[in-house]
């Protein structure tokens, strides 16, 4: 009887976080709506609390996989919403910031920085963005980064990592 009750009271309190799962065609259209930048569609998730502003998929955050496509839109809509501006992938270690500077999307790493993204996070090896960018030949984003604040310090190996 005592293991009865206990697979009643798990499946009570898995119900609720059960509830708010996207189903697969759910999830398919909010990464569609981040990646192509239509913001109503997220802010419509948002808004009925169909997902959670922080959530993964498959360890980026829907902030991250914005401005990895350059939608200022959406990550601004995901940064009023209260999107986590400094979560780090685990793997690669790289912010929001960082995808949008590697990719020199502008806009958008300016705006990170002015919502107070933290310049000093370094990605994967140590290295700094500062570093990628520079090693990249985009001496353009390297002096908007270094003129906000950041460094170029981290890993000075040839190779980092």
């Amino acid at each position: 009887m005592k293991f009865v009750k206990l697979v009643m009271l798990v499946l009570a309190l898995c119900m609720p976080m059960a509830s708010f799962a996207l189903t697969s065609d759910e999830q398919v259209e909010y990464t569609e709506a981040l990646e192509s930048g239509n913001v109503n569609t997220v802010q419509k998730f948002l808004k009925d609390k169909l997902v959670d502003v922080n959530d993964k998929f498959f360890a980026w955050s829907a902030l991250q996989i914005a401005a990895n496509k350059n939608q200022l839109g959406v990550v601004k809509v995901l940064v009023e919403n209260g999107a986590d501006i400094n979560y780090k992938h685990p793997i690669t270690k790289m912010t929001a910031l960082h995808l949008a500077a590697f990719d020199g999307y502008e806009d958008i790493t300016k705006y990170l920085i002015s919502k107070g993204a933290d310049l000093t996070i370094k990605m994967r090896g140590g290295v700094s963005i500062v570093r990628a960018v520079h090693d990249q030949g985009n001496t353009k984003m390297e002096e908007l980064l270094l003129a906000a604040g950041a460094k170029d310090d981290g890993c000075k190996e040839e190779k980092c990592f």
